[in-house]
């Protein structure tokens, strides 16, 4: 099944050093991320603060969700059930 994606914003985790963001399958909660590097990688390769970061989630949202919902379909989870997308995913 495709994830359908909560709109909203997605929330910055310095920790992780992740932009995250959540979808539905069916009744289950997915949660999302895109990584730093790939957010920088997607813009001119420049380090960005977190409200940058989000600009640049938000004008390549559709592209990193569809990235998501594919690697969803593959169930490629990181080991805390997170689906993330990384920079290497870009390349496809």
């Amino acid at each position: 099944m495709s994830l359908s994606f909560k709109p909203g914003r997605a929330v910055y985790d310095p920790n992780r050093g992740v932009l995250r963001f959540l979808a539905i399958d069916g009744a289950l909660l997915v949660k999302c991320g895109v990584s730093r590097n790939a957010l920088v990688a997607l813009d001119d390769g420049s380090p960005r603060g977190p409200a940058l970061l989000e600009r640049v989630y938000e004008r390549h949202q559709q592209r990193i969700q569809e990235i998501a919902n594919r690697k969803h379909r593959a169930k490629q989870l990181e080991s805390d059930g997170m689906i993330l997308v990384g920079p290497q995913d870009l390349k496809n």
